[in-house]
């Protein structure tokens, strides 16, 4: 029931979102970044625990429409490469989020702040001491700043929680990871 809710949460705001751009009748842009996660935390509820998380690579493409006085609407897509858990064994683990997101451009300046909240999918292999049957994903959220560096380049800083479901050994345990980003993108 929850996932549900979440996934009818989600296709509102996305459904919003398009209206939204519709009604305002101003074309819209691509943004394609890509960005270095580090800093990682993840945190498995049960007996594992929480670890740190090596340094990893996301590529990230989003869609923005300008709306009116200074927000952006738009959604995008995170497509995290595959990361190592800093234990024994090498376990690997991997997140795509999509969602919503929302951008306040400050007047007058080249600074903005964003918030974004989706769906993430899951994946994780190979946890050490533990049979990792299934896995399933769950809520994704972020809020961060960024700059134009030109009319085509962008650079951004944000925190994002993934959050997903990992069945260890027949138990199902919730698990977050927490990460901090930096990316650069161009706008076209």
């Amino acid at each position: 029931m929850k996932k549900l809710s979440l996934i009818f949460l989600i296709a509102a705001m996305f459904i919003f979102t398009v209206s939204t751009a519709t009604l305002a009748q101003v074309p819209g842009y691509w943004d394609l970044k890509a960005g270095l996660d580090f800093g990682g935390k993840i945190d498995i509820d049960g007996a594992y625990g929480s670890d740190d998380v090596d340094t990893g690579l996301t590529l990230i493409g989003e869609y923005k429409v300008p709306y009116r006085n200074g927000w952006t609407l738009g959604g995008g897509l995170r497509y995290q490469l595959d990361r190592e858990i800093d234990a024994s064994g090498d376990p690997e683990f991997s997140f795509m989020p999509i969602y919503a997101l929302a951008e306040y451009d400050f007047m007058n300046n080249p600074y903005y702040m964003f918030g974004q909240l989706g769906y993430n999918t899951f994946d994780m292999d190979n946890l050490p001491g533990y049979s990792v049957d299934d896995t399933s994903g769950g809520l994704y959220y972020a809020v961060g700043a960024g700059m134009d560096l030109s009319n085509t380049m962008t650079a951004e800083v944000m925190y994002s929680v993934n959050n997903g479901e990992a069945d260890l050994n027949g138990n199902s345990e919730d698990l977050d990871y927490s990460k901090l980003t930096v990316s650069l993108g161009v706008k076209f």
